[in-house]
């Protein structure tokens, strides 16, 4: 036998061994030839459920003042290699216009049976700065049985932009196909479309600049027809709407057309141009009408005059949809000052996605009427004007620099339910970046990673944003949590110098880094604290350089805020932890959690060669000891409020448990309090009261503004973050419960609402009351650090980072 040919057929039997040991799960395959070019396609036990035969990738590349620029809209590669597990396809790309070369390597990954990793190299040496732009997606070989995304089970196609970046296809109805990204300060994306107002304005802008608003992107209706079965994830591209290449105006819709919100009685007029609406409101809350409009999804401008004796209100809504929470723009346009007399000019920007060819209905109306109260609102001078964005890249590819973009596309089988598929892309996830765990774990960990993205196209550093819900805000207090239960060196180093880049003169951390805006807000809360103890934990785990100028800064503006007396005990004007709906303008010694934080903080202070005396630490941890009542039997969590107990009185002891393995509070203290929470469904309340559970308006101890109803938020919510640390904490103590209430509470994040397999703000302990499963409270990141807290119960290996 001719010897080239014997080894030509050795391989093929060698790749063929290779495709049946992964006959029953995903596999790749490589395809092509050397005059059509290579790609891969992957399988799933043996059928192809997508295929990169037009394209491995859509790549866009323009020079540093974009005067030149090239698109390759399929490109496949002129070389392939196979190892075990791996494809590797390469090329170079010639960008003749710019005389350089550019060197493309995609590597396929099988990671276990369900996922498989995609990472997209790039590199080129001959000129200083190339901007690109990348496209990689699924293509299904035959029409799928639907279309998802992470919020919508049957999606219709168009920008898939929401609580969570994924999107696929299910094949015979029974195999979920999926597109995932790694975190966005790694692959360099950002969820972004809005700012805060300024001064004298209501509710979020929409920015003229939006980082990645196609970032994922499903075929449409119309394109599906035509054979285009396509999920894709663009890296990369900016859309300018300074500078429009287009406008589209959409006309009033037509009276008959407009309909009514939350009116019992209501009338609707319109003479020269001025369109004048009336009503008796229904309930309380808001009450107008809504216009329904056509609006592809994209960037929006909406311009109007106004005049009406109340305070008025705007809302967009999908479809028929009118829930005061699930908005699909101008989440907070309430209460916007009008005149009776004057015409008031009013604009505002909006990016909507997600519309799937549905109207859009904008909600024109008052704001904090009372029921049965009647109103008058006129408008006129109605433009809402789409912009055509320009378009270009922005990621950055530097001379003799290789860049690495990672992605991944799983397969399993699921029912084409939010529930499996939720549930598949957050596993995968995990999954495909390293993660072990369990699932509620897995979910956890995923959520925290997709909600970490860059801040802007010009500021590649991570921003750490609690949900899409606080977006863009990342708020350090929280963030705090976020990223030290992410596994990341490079995240909790970053992070600590954006937190040391806001000190102020006194020492103060800010409250919140925010694109496109500033804010001036500091003030007493825990963030200068935990800037303390982020600064420890870096140096520990990573072996981090203190920045001692501004430890010590931070340190001095704590002792001076908080004890200025140097007597031990703490005072403060805010909760110094998660109870953040009161505060004290006077200053407050009555709260256990300040009590322990300030404890913990001193001897955080002292590790990092504060001159702490130990007497002094002594003396602040006795303070917090004193909150425990052994006649009442539990830890008095605010003593205006004796009635009140609270996980986050408990949280100080779990902080010190975990960084130093020091008790502060006796175990009496410890098992007895957690003894009296209420345990509903595998769920406890944050705070609570400790006869009745829930509060009423006349004993809550919010601020006077704040209240909601049974379960809801601070009455009620179980908070996962804030419950586990206090049962950790509680096992050290020997509270026999604690095994088995940690294993309850992880198991009711991901199955408490079948729907909502992923990592809440708080779960509604009281589920029986309408809209309690409110849409904000999706997909959180904060929870993590349930993560480290396993990790001091024993039940995780300790880990410092996750390999990439």
């Amino acid at each position: 036998m001719n010897k080239l040919k014997f080894f030509g057929i050795f391989a093929l039997l060698q790749f063929a061994a290779h495709a049946e040991t992964f006959a029953n799960g995903i596999d790749i395959q490589g395809a092509g030839d050397a005059r059509e070019g290579y790609w891969v396609d992957i399988r799933y036990d043996g059928e192809v459920v997508s295929t990169s035969r037009n394209g491995e990738l859509a790549l866009r590349f323009d020079n540093e003042d974009y005067s030149l620029s090239e698109i390759f809209n399929q490109w496949k590669a002129t070389e392939i290699s196979r190892e075990e597990n791996r494809i590797t396809l390469s090329g170079r790309l010639s960008l003749k216009t710019m005389t350089t070369d550019v060197d493309v390597r995609v590597i396929y990954e099988r990671i276990n049976d369900h996922v498989v990793e995609k990472r997209i190299e790039l590199h080129q040496t001959n000129i200083p700065l190339l901007y690109y732009q990348l496209t990689t997606a699924l293509n299904a070989p035959e029409k799928p049985s639907s279309f998802w995304c992470f919020d919508d089970a049957d999606f219709q196609g168009g920008i898939a932009h929401g609580t969570y970046p994924a999107a696929g296809y299910m094949v015979d109805g029974k195999w979920a196909v999926g597109l995932l990204t790694d975190a966005g300060h790694r692959n360099l994306w950002t969820q972004n479309v809005r700012r805060r107002p300024s001064d004298g304005q209501i509710g979020f802008r929409a920015i003229n600049e939006i980082c990645d608003a196609e970032l994922y992107r499903v075929a449409t209706p119309g394109e599906r027809q035509t054979g285009d079965f396509s999920v894709k994830l663009t890296l990369g591209e900016v859309s300018d709407f300074n500078h429009p290449t287009g406008r589209a105006r959409y006309d009033v819709p037509a009276l008959n057309l407009w309909r009514s919100y939350n009116n019992k009685s209501e009338a609707h007029s319109e003479n020269n141009g001025i369109y004048t609406l009336e009503g008796t409101a229904q309930s309380d809350g808001i009450a107008g009408f809504r216009l329904p409009y056509l609006l592809p999804d994209g960037y929006y401008t909406l311009r109007f005059k106004h005049r009406s004796d109340r305070k008025i209100a705007l809302r967009m809504w999908k479809g028929d949809s009118v829930s005061p929470y699930d908005v699909q723009g101008l989440h907070y346009q309430t209460d916007i000052p009008s005149s009776s007399e004057e015409w008031v000019e009013q604009e505002e920007t909006v990016f909507i996605s997600n519309t799937e060819g549905d109207p859009t209905c904008l909600l024109m109306g008052v704001s904090g009427i009372r029921e049965g109260e009647a109103y008058t609102l006129q408008i006129k001078d109605l433009e809402v004007t789409r912009l055509l964005p320009e378009n270009r890249p922005y990621h950055r590819l530097e001379q003799g620099e290789t860049v690495v973009k990672r992605t991944f596309i799983f397969v399993n089988e699921a029912r084409p339910t939010l529930h499996d598929l939720r549930l598949s892309a957050q596993l995968r996830l995990a999954e495909g970046l390293g993660f072990e765990g369990s699932d509620p774990e897995k979910c956890i960990y995923a959520c925290n990673q997709m909600l970490i993205w860059i801040v802007s196209r010009n500021n590649f550093k991570p921003l750490s944003v609690p949900s899409i819900n606080y977006a863009p805000d990342m708020y350090n207090r929280d963030s705090f949590w976020c990223v030290l239960g992410g596994y990341d060196q490079e995240l909790c180093e970053e992070t600590f110098r954006m937190w040391g880049a806001t000190q102020n003169e006194n020492g103060t951390i800010g409250t919140i880094i925010t694109p496109c805006m500033g804010s001036q807000e500091t003030k007493d809360n825990e963030a200068t604290m935990e800037f303390l103890w982020l600064a420890l934990f870096n140096h520990r785990t990573y072996g981090t350089p203190l920045d001692r100028e501004k430890i010590q800064k931070a340190f001095d503006y704590i002792i001076r805020t908080h004890d200025p007396d140097g007597d031990g005990r703490c005072t403060a004007c805010f909760v110094l932890g998660q109870n953040d709906v009161v505060n004290y303008p006077d200053g407050t010694q009555n709260l256990a959690v300040n009590q322990g934080m300030f404890a913990v903080t001193l001897r955080v202070a002292r590790e990092l060669g504060m001159p702490v005396d130990k007497r002094y630490i002594a003396r602040a941890e006795a303070l917090y000891r004193d909150f425990y009542d052994p006649e009442r039997g539990y830890l008095i969590d605010n003593r205006d409020f004796p009635y009140v107990i609270s996980f986050n009185s408990l949280l100080p002891e779990f902080v010190s448990l975990w960084l130093f393995d020091h008790p502060i509070l006796t175990s009496e203290a410890v098992c007895k309090t957690l003894d009296r929470f209420p345990v509903i469904k595998g769920c406890s309340p944050i705070i609570c009261h400790v006869d009745n559970i829930y509060f009423t308006r006349e004993d809550k101890p919010f601020n006077p503004d704040m209240y909601w109803d049974n379960g809801i938020y601070y009455n009620g919510g179980s908070w996962i973050r804030e419950e586990v640390c206090a049962y950790v904490a509680g096992l050290k103590h020997g509270w026999k419960p604690a095994l088995n209430r940690i294993s309850e509470r992880l198991e009711a994040e991901i199955t408490r609402n079948p729907d909502q397999p992923f990592s809440h703000e708080y779960l509604p302990l009281d589920d029986s009351r309408e809209g309690c499963w409110i849409p904000s409270t999706r997909v959180h990141a904060w929870n993590t650090f349930v993560l480290r807290a396993l990790e001091v119960a024993g039940l995780r290996p300790y880990q410092a980072t996750i390999g990439r």
